[in-house]
């Protein structure tokens, strides 16, 4: 080809090049992506939630997602829904990753849709927090976490996180002030929720974004403030017991600019990437769009007793999940104080039991009242803190389900006075119901599909029928319940001729919700060791028993039902097991004295009675294993007699037990 025929080609296909890209648009705003978490760290697998606009959720759409220059997902077809989850590998050094999607849509030829968003990949930290941003909750020690707590006064009264933990709640949330005078105070609380297995939404008001109560410090310059600020984050970013960091209360009210808290945001994530950031706003709520760049996660403390509906946190709920699915998960702080100010009266406890639940059913995914000061000050009513520990264990219950990521079955109510739910976790479907009204409520709740059977009516230890997908029940006064039907296929197991002694063996009688059955609980010296079930963590069924000992050597026993043996008879006993390492609190940590860090490390030990016939130790490790011992009764005893097998993990830290057994060898 002659030489200037040649340019003149290289000519023409430059300007078709050209005109072919001006031809297509692009189209940067309608399509938005998050990374599913908000950092991933030990995972091997990732999601990205690509938020879809509903007009566009109908039709084709193509999908390349890259990852800087590297194509690491594709997807066609029609999601049918706002918010399409992309997995991908992640094999990734820790840093932060430029993430783009390009979306062609059918139908709409000449326009590029791209979204874009980082991704953060950090090196993992045992006290790591993650937020879930489709789920909206927490991951914490690599497990799902509904915060469920309180704010609480500084100082924090030695005594109120083991009163608290004991009774269900997981959080605390202390008004403080950021002095050196009172380090040592914060250090004790952190110190001993730490050992409790509580965790703290930490209050940085007084030196971040202000607000709250009693956090204002004097004449302090901006400059004093930042140096304290990074100094307090530098020596608990590291602590087990912190949540998060709580950085301005009400910025709305106080004309607080989004601005201001954005880079205090940035100094806290500078200083601290592994811990999420929190606001609390008041009305208007929505008003925290403004301050996203701000927070991780969106708290709202609408207050309605006396003067306004009950219905007020759901429907503020309501509103946060529609503006922020997919992008932040938000907490509701219900009211649980009265009597002063402008409020003339506090919440009765079924009110309360209201607000709390249409809050958790329209979306809310943390619970953090306001506010307790034990024993009867905040709230007065004894009964009404009593009844937000109950919902505080029914919620620890149902984390799975509150947090799963699975594809429920749609429920609605035929009353417009009661507000329904449902979720879907490992086969197993629960319907959540509140009644929004002062008056009993007979009503019928439609599940899509044909199903015929019973539902379980957890907390309640009753059983209801459901006939083709419908379940008539009458519901209490601002009451809630919650249903459950085992969706799938029942696992037969192959009946064995040894026969278990040991009554609820794997812990799944929920006649007391959060509790074990077949029982006694003996102390062992500290009053917050605590015995639950956790439906999170479980080798057969759908609970195991989670032990927490604060402090070593002061583990309380579980005692259980006492069975029948006999003289001269060899009995075998087995338990499953496991710990998380991670989890243990030494002394040493406490820094009280130097020499101590070189202690050696107590092997966390688990004990095995059985009666006065037999002891046995062993040391969980973080898989689920099967521990087993022998015993044989003396012939010089009685001929039959009963006793008990007790449980006891003497070691310091947490532990998960299931599948117990004595059985005979025959």
């Amino acid at each position: 080809m002659p030489k200037k025929l040649f340019f003149l080609f290289l000519f023409v296909s430059a300007i078709s090049i050209c005109q072919k890209t001006q031809s297509q648009s692009i189209d940067s705003s309608s399509f938005k992506i998050n990374s599913r978490q908000s950092f991933y760290s030990y995972e091997k697998n990732g999601e990205f939630l690509l938020l879809i606009p509903p007009t566009l959720s109908k039709n084709h759409l193509s999908i390349t997602l890259k990852i800087g220059e590297e194509t690491v997902a594709a997807w066609n077809g029609i999601p049918g829904r706002n918010i399409l989850r992309l997995p991908v590998l992640l094999n990734l050094i820790p840093s932060v990753y430029k993430v783009e999607a390009r979306i062609n849509i059918s139908g709409i030829p000449g326009v590029m849709y791209i979204a874009k968003t980082d991704l953060i990949i950090l090196s993992y930290k045992s006290n790591e927090v993650k937020t879930d941003r489709f789920t909206g909750g927490l991951i914490v020690n690599k497990l799902p976490f509904f915060p469920f707590g309180f704010y609480c006064y500084s100082p924090v009264y030695p005594t109120l996180p083991e009163e608290e933990v004991v009774k269900g709640f997981n959080m605390i949330s202390p008004y403080q002030k950021i002095t050196p005078e009172t380090l040592n105070e914060r250090k004790a609380y952190m110190d001993r929720c730490a050992e409790l297995g509580m965790k703290v939404n930490y209050n940085l008001l007084s030196v971040s974004g202000g607000g709250g109560v009693g956090s204002k410090i004097e004449g302090l310059s901006d400059e004093e403030k930042r140096e304290r600020l990074i100094s307090e984050i530098k020596t608990f970013r590291d602590h087990p017991a912190l949540l998060g960091w709580y950085i301005s209360d009400e910025p709305n009210g106080s004309d607080i600019a989004p601005e201001q808290l954005e880079e205090i945001y940035n100094i806290v994530k500078e200083n601290d990437p592994w811990h999420p950031v929190s606001i609390v706003f008041m009305a208007p709520f929505l008003t925290a769009k403004r301050y996203s760049a701000a927070l991780d996660i969106v708290m709202a403390d609408p207050y309605p007793i006396p003067d306004f509906p009950v219905t007020l946190p759901g429907e503020v709920a309501g509103q946060l999940k529609t503006e922020f699915k997919g992008k932040k998960p938000f907490w509701i702080v219900p009211q649980a104080f009265g009597g002063g100010e402008i409020w003339s009266r506090e919440p009765t406890f079924q009110e309360i039991r209201s607000m709390t639940w249409q809050s958790i059913i329209n979306g809310a995914t943390g619970i953090q009242y306001f506010v307790r000061q034990g024993l009867n000050y905040f709230p007065k009513s004894a009964a009404t803190w009593s009844e937000c520990g109950r919902m505080a264990t029914e919620v620890m219950e149902l984390t799975p389900w509150l947090l799963s990521d699975e594809e429920p079955l749609p429920v609605e109510s035929y009353s417009k006075n009661v507000l329904v739910t449902s979720r879907l976790y490992n086969g197993q479907l629960i319907i959540m119901a509140v009644n929004k009204i002062n008056e009993p409520v007979s009503n019928s709740v439609r599940i899509t599909g044909a199903y015929n059977g019973k539902a379980r009516v957890l907390f309640e230890n009753r059983f209801v029928s459901v006939k083709s997908g419908i379940i008539t029940d009458q519901i209490a006064p601002f009451g809630s319940l919650v249903y459950l039907i085992n969706i799938k296929t029942e696992k037969h197991v192959a009946e064995t001729s040894n026969t278990n002694l040991i009554k609820d063996a794997g812990f799944e009688d929920l006649s007391a919700p959060g509790l074990p059955s077949a029982c006694y609980a003996r102390p062992g010296g500290d009053r917050g060791a605590t015995y639950f079930l956790d439906t999170r963590e479980y080798f057969e069924g759908n609970h195991s028993l989670r032990i927490i000992t604060p402090v070593e050597n002061k583990s309380l026993a579980i005692r259980f039902f006492p069975f029948q043996v006999k003289a001269g008879a060899s009995y075998t006993i087995s338990i499953w097991a496991k710990s998380d390492p991670e989890q243990r609190f030494f002394i040493a940590t406490k820094q009280e004295n130097a020499r101590l860090s070189e202690r050696k490390e107590i092997p966390q030990y688990v004990e095995i009675l059985f009666g006065e016939f037999g002891r046995s130790r062993f040391v969980p490790d973080n898989r689920w294993r099967q521990y087993v011992t022998f015993v044989t009764i003396p012939d010089d005893t009685l001929a039959r007699f009963k006793t008990n097998l007790i449980l006891k993990m003497p070691g310091q830290g947490v532990a998960w037990f299931d599948e117990v057994k004595v059985m005979e060898d025959k």
